[in-house]
């Protein structure tokens, strides 16, 4: 595979006639075509011009206004689904409540699987014996989430099951494989390496799991690896030295070392690291490291870790490449300024044709009051999972080589705890209080990550 280059004349939209897109320029076609055709008919002059203009304007709005960056044809779309999400959301509700046993008998259809999906059911206090013993095969509802059974019998199992009690931190089943995640962006300082150390720092902070209903809450197996290979600065961030990834390019004492042997773990997160190479790899030391040692490097930890979380330089060459194909979810992050979105125009429109459109989300960082970046992230067709605000912390939490979420509290740490919750929803589930009085368990019967 070769690498990409990125062509200089990109936007956001495929722009067709007078700045439009296809649909924008669509619309406004049917619209003046339906002011001409109310023009022809026979009806009264006022009613005629009044309906004519109406549609005429109909026309022109659907072509040219664009709230928050989006067009109106995509916001009434948003509606209808929301709307109809709302009813199928609700219309099982009122038919268990008006038939219980029609809706007992009737459950909800089964459908396949299509990716890991959480969910923590609270157990609910029985006033009267049930007929008939519940089911004790996870059910899998038409919302995707995989909700797990109740155990059978009558006596409710203690409070907060489903919270670990050293951290009251949700301890959902952990349903599916490793997931690799990634932050990307074509021009540099953008903050990369900040943000891929702060969600990963968090997800071993604070992410538990259970291995089943019935077992211990367990912190998340994490493991940060660090593949900028011309200027690798996790090191910097998590204030550990060595060992390497050149440590282990270079070991000769083995015939194949193994990657494990070099991960050190950051003692105030629990965080496993790989450093990157302590000397710059690019130029004529480039063919030290390529992709059969990183495919070795993560279908090894992919064995002993949940996520990995991968930082990389801003380059687009066979490395990269490779490892934006290999990632589950990639990050773009964009900075307020001119040249980070259009750096980002470059970038996503690249990541786009090598296919990796259904991966990428976006991330704004060092956002300052009065910038606003809806109408580039609009025009990609695309939302901002965070926002993280300019925070001189994140400086001073480098400088004392720790991650900013062992100390700092705030606006800042709020949003890169929302950006960690997007990649581990588990992470915004609440902690219910152990003073809840059980009368009202039933007002959060389930509650679901994702």
């Amino acid at each position: 595979m070769r690498g990409v280059r990125i062509p200089q004349d990109l936007n956001g939209e495929d722009q067709f006639v007078l700045g439009l897109s296809v649909p924008r320029l669509a619309a406004l076609l049917l619209g003046l075509l339906a002011a001409y055709t109310i023009l022809h008919l026979t009806l009264p002059a006022p009613l005629q011009l009044a309906a004519a203009g109406m549609a005429a304007l109909t026309g022109a709005a659907l072509a040219w206004v664009r709230p928050e960056g989006r067009s109106l044809i995509h916001w009434a779309l948003a509606a209808v689904e929301f709307k109809f999400g709302q009813h199928l959301a609700t219309d099982p509700e009122l038919t268990e409540r008006t038939n219980p046993m029609k809706g007992a008998e009737t459950d909800r259809k089964l459908i396949i699987d299509r990716g890991p999906r959480l969910s923590v059911v609270t157990y609910q206090t029985q006033s009267t014996p049930t007929h008939e013993p519940p089911s004790t095969t996870p059910v899998q509802f038409a919302d995707d989430v995989i909700e797990l059974p109740e155990p059978a019998g009558n006596d409710p199992p203690p409070p907060d099951t489903d919270i670990d009690v050293e951290t009251a931190e949700p301890a959902p089943v952990y349903l599916g494989g490793p997931q690799v995640i990634t932050f990307f962006s074509a021009k540099g300082g953008t903050g990369r390496t900040t943000l891929a150390t702060e969600v990963a720092a968090l997800l071993a902070m604070k992410g538990r799991y259970r291995e089943s209903p019935t077992s211990r809450p367990q912190p998340l197996r994490v493991v940060l690896i660090d593949f900028d290979l011309a200027s690798a600065n996790v090191s910097a961030r998590v204030g550990i030295a060595q060992p390497t990834m050149l440590d282990y390019l270079c070991d000769l004492t083995v015939p194949h070392p193994d990657p494990r042997d070099y991960i050190v773990r950051h003692q105030g997160t629990g965080l496993d690291v790989l450093l990157g190479p302590s000397k710059c790899l690019s130029g004529d030391r480039a063919e030290l490291f390529g992709v059969p040692q990183a495919a070795h490097i993560l279908s090894t930890l992919k064995a002993g870790y949940q996520f990995l979380v991968l930082d990389m330089s801003a380059n687009l060459g066979n490395l990269e490449t490779y490892l934006l194909e290999t990632a589950t979810r990639i990050y773009c992050v964009v900075t307020p300024t001119a040249g980070s979105v259009q750096s980002l125009y470059r970038g996503v429109e690249a990541l786009r044709r090598l296919g990796l459109g259904p991966k990428l989300q976006y991330v704004a960082n060092k956002m300052r009051d009065g910038f606003n970046l809806s109408e580039p992230i609009g025009d990609l067709n695309g939302s901002l999972v965070a926002r993280i605000p300019y925070d001189p912390a994140f400086d001073t939490a480098e400088n004392r080589h720790e991650p900013i979420a062992l100390r700092s509290a705030g606006a800042s740490a709020e949003a890169l705890c929302h950006l960690a919750a997007s990649v581990y929803p588990a992470l915004q589930l609440p902690a219910p209080s152990r003073s809840r009085l059980r009368s009202f368990a039933w007002l959060s019967r389930s509650r679901r990550a994702g």
